[in-house]
């Protein structure tokens, strides 16, 4: 399989770029004193043709709602469009008896008490392919929700600093924002049980120990990262593009944007900071080289720096949060 030409287009840049969009995750449970998982089929019906128009919900193998509006030119603006979006939906699902919870994992079940809602071919394979890791598959892929922030890719240098800072800067955001102090239904004892998780589902395919990165040739590092992830054991994965959309790093190159997954589900009033704080880093000129400035020294300790993410802690956070502020003297430029 010839993975060279399909990656080089991954990091090929956006046309017209400077937009921003969302993905975001939301877990539901039943109202109640004791909430049970819901079935997908549960709400399927309850999205009518316009929200569909704006933003066709989906759901992932545990049955996580996932709403993706179409990126806007600002972050304001699609922080806007999430809120009104995550109100409608949170409507539809009290009308049937259902919350949805803006968490970034199941405050109350294990994988044993919920069931992969989306048994296709993929997932089957994925979820064996996992298990042979450990029971942390598992739990990515049926306990937890993430907000996950895309940006267009720019072109020449200043593309490869957003995929940098990207990288780099994911340990001191996870650490700023966590939002899933739960494993399996119970206190975690750390605040981001959800990146703990990450780092145990299969390093070889997540890359959240810094294998998929390298300081002079992103394009070289990505595809040695891909050619040694095993290939799904179902026809479609002798596709190339199948199979790079089979990998899940903490950065993942698309073609025209890069996708930052490494963020748990956010409080729906922390969203517009969240997004915002992404969109300066990867889009202001000053702030990325700033960023670069602080985040170079630790880039060829990853594992550790994720390790440390987990527990809520990073010695870059801060800092970074500083350069990242609309009132900071590092940025110029308004999201």
């Amino acid at each position: 399989m010839n993975l060279k030409p399909a990656v080089e287009q991954l990091f090929r840049p956006a046309t017209r770029p400077g937009r921003i969009g969302a993905e975001v995750e939301l877990i539901p449970v039943t109202e109640g004193d004791e909430p049970a998982p819901v079935d997908p089929a549960v709400l399927t019906n309850g999205f009518d043709a316009s929200f569909v128009r704006d933003a066709v919900p989906s759901f992932e193998p545990g049955g996580q709602l996932e709403l993706s509006p179409a990126p806007r030119p600002t972050a304001a603006a699609l922080t806007l469009e999430l809120r009104r979006l995550i109100a409608q939906a949170e409507r539809i699902c009290t009308e049937r008896g259902v919350r949805l919870l803006s968490v970034g994992t199941n405050p109350y079940h294990t994988c044993a008490e919920v069931p992969l809602r989306t048994p296709a071919p993929r997932y089957l394979a994925m979820q064996r392919l996992f298990d042979r890791v450990g029971p942390d598959g598992r739990r990515m892929m049926r306990l937890t929700a993430s907000l996950q922030v895309s940006v267009d890719l720019l072109p020449g240098a200043a593309g490869r600093e957003q995929w940098l800072v990207a990288n780099l800067a994911g340990p001191p955001l996870a650490a700023a924002f966590p939002n899933s102090p739960w494993r399996d239904g119970r206190p975690a004892g750390i605040p981001g049980a959800r990146t703990r998780i990450w780092q145990g589902v299969d390093p070889s395919r997540t890359g959240y120990d810094g294998r998929h990165l390298d300081l002079i040739d992103p394009v070289g590092a990505y595809h040695a990262f891909a050619a040694a992830a095993a290939r799904f054991p179902i026809p479609e994965a002798a596709r190339p593009s199948y199979h790079l959309s089979t990998l899940f790093p903490p950065v993942r190159p698309r073609g025209g944007y890069l996708e930052l997954r490494y963020l748990d589900a956010q409080p729906v009033e922390r969203l517009g900071e969240v997004i915002g704080t992404v969109s300066r880093l990867l889009y202001d000129p000053r702030a990325r080289r700033d960023a670069l400035d602080l985040l170079l020294p630790r880039a060829g300790d990853q594992a550790r720096a994720w390790d440390e993410a987990a527990v809520g802690h990073s010695p870059q956070a801060a800092d970074l949060l500083e350069i990242a502020s609309p009132t900071s003297v590092y940025s110029g430029w308004s999201a």
